[in-house]
C-alpha cells in the first residue's frame, strides 16, 4: 500500500485518464490542501475513477498546507482563468478568503471533505467532522470505565483547520465524565516532520501519556516513536481518521481504534455531484457516506472505500472522452 513517504516522492507525476462516454464533458476544476497523506490521494483516486467514467475533464491543484492560503486563492483564479464549470474545493479554513467568496457569484463551487461557512458554497460532500468526534467519544464511553481518569494527550494537527475544532467539540460532547484526564493538546503542521518534533518535545518534558488521540499522522508517528524508546506497551493510541499507514497498525494491533469517512467514495461523490448539478438535479447540503469505526479484527475489510489502490499515483489531470 502506499505509504505517506512514498505519497510525498510521487506528488509530482502527472497522469492523464481518457474517460468513458456517458455524459456531456464537463470542466471541472479540484484543490486539495495538500497531497502529505494518503488521506487525499484516496479521495484524489476517488475524483479520477469517477472523472474518468463520465468523460469529465478534471484539472487538480493542492496548496501544499493548512497555512498556505495565499496559494489556494492563487489556485481558485486559475480555475477561472481555465473556465472551469465548477470548482471542487477541499478548502484550507472553515472561514473562505474574501477573494473566493466573491468569486463564488462566477464560478459554482462545492465543499469537498472540509467544511465552510453557511451559505457559501453550493452543497459539502463529506460527513461532519463533528460527527467524528462523536465516534470517538462514544468508542471511548463504551471501552474506558468510569473513574478511569486516563491521561491522554490530543494532537488534532493544525490548530482550527482541516476539522479539527469541530472533532475537538464532538469529542468533548460526547465523553462521558471521568474517562479521560487531557494533559495536554500539541498543534502542529500536518507533516510527519512537524508532529514527531512536536512529539519529541513533549516527551523530552512530561510523563508518557497512556493514551495519545490524533490525527492520522499524528497517529502514524506515535506508533513509531513509541516504539523506538520502548514505550509501545504503555501507550494506546486512537486516530481521528484513517491512511494507509493507519490501516497496517491496525492491522498488527498498534493502533486501538480509527474512524474512517471512506475518503474514496467521497472523492467520487464529488464528482457524481457535479454530474447532477449538471444535469439541473437539486442538491442536499451534505452528502456523504457513513463513518466506519475501525478496530483491530472489526470492519477492517471493509476499505475498498476508503484507502487508493497499493500503487496509485497522484492523478493531476484527467482528459475528457474524445469526441465530445
Amino acid at each position: 500500500m502506499l505509504t505517506p513517504s512514498r505519497a510525498a516522492a510521487l506528488a509530482g507525476s502527472l497522469l492523464a485518464i481518457s474517460g468513458a462516454a456517458g455524459a456531456a464533458a464537463l470542466k471541472l476544476c479540484a484543490l486539495y490542501p495538500h497531497l502529505k497523506d494518503s488521506y487525499w490521494i484516496s479521495v484524489n483516486q476517488g475524483m479520477a475513477e469517477q472523472a474518468a467514467h463520465y468523460g469529465f475533464e478534471l484539472k487538480v491543484m493542492e496548496a501544499g498546507g493548512y497555512t498556505n492560503q495565499e496559494t489556494q486563492v492563487g489556485q481558485y483564479r486559475k480555475c477561472q482563468a481555465w473556465g472551469a464549470d465548477m470548482v471542487l474545493l477541499g478548502s484550507v479554513s472553515y472561514q473562505l478568503d474574501a477573494r473566493i467568496k466573491q468569486g463564488l457569484t462566477q464560478l459554482p463551487t462545492l465543499a469537498v471533505v472540509n467544511e465552510v461557512e453557511p451559505n457559501t458554497v453550493l452543497a459539502t460532500v463529506g460527513v461532519s467532522w463533528y460527527e467524528m468526534g462523536q465516534n470517538l467519544g462514544s468508542y471511548i464511553n463504551a471501552q474506558i470505565p468510569a473513574d478511569s481518569h486516563i491521561d491522554t494527550l490530543l494532537m488534532f494537527g493544525p490548530k482550527g483547520r482541516g476539522g479539527s475544532q469541530f472533532i475537538y467539540q464532538g469529542l468533548m460532547d460526547t465523553l462521558l465524565p471521568d474517562r479521560l484526564n487531557l494533559v495536554d493538546q500539541l498543534y502542529g503542521g500536518n507533516s510527519a516532520a512537524a508532529q514527531r518534533q512536536l512529539l519529541k518535545d513533549y516527551l523530552a518534558n512530561n510523563p508518557v501519556p497512556q493514551l495519545i488521540i490524533g490525527g492520522a499522522v499524528s497517529a502514524e508517528v506515535a506508533v513509531n516513536e513509541l516504539r523506538a524508546t520502548g514505550e509501545s506497551g504503555t501507550t494506546q493510541i486512537i486516530s481521528t481518521y484513517l491512511t494507509h499507514g493507519v490501516y497496517r497498525a491496525l492491522l498488527r494491533g498498534r493502533i486501538l481504534m480509527a474512524n474512517s469517512d471512506q475518503m474514496r467514495l467521497q472523492g467520487k461523490m464529488a464528482i457524481d455531484a457535479a454530474y447532477r448539478w449538471h444535469r439541473g438535479e437539486p442538491l442536499p447540503t451534505m452528502i456523504g457516506p457513513r463513518i466506519i469505526s475501525l478496530t483491530p479484527g472489526h470492519h477492517l475489510n471493509l476499505v475498498d472505500d476508503s484507502l487508493s489502490s497499493p500503487g496509485f499515483m497522484p492523478v493531476y489531470e484527467v482528459t475528457a472522452a474524445p469526441n465530445r
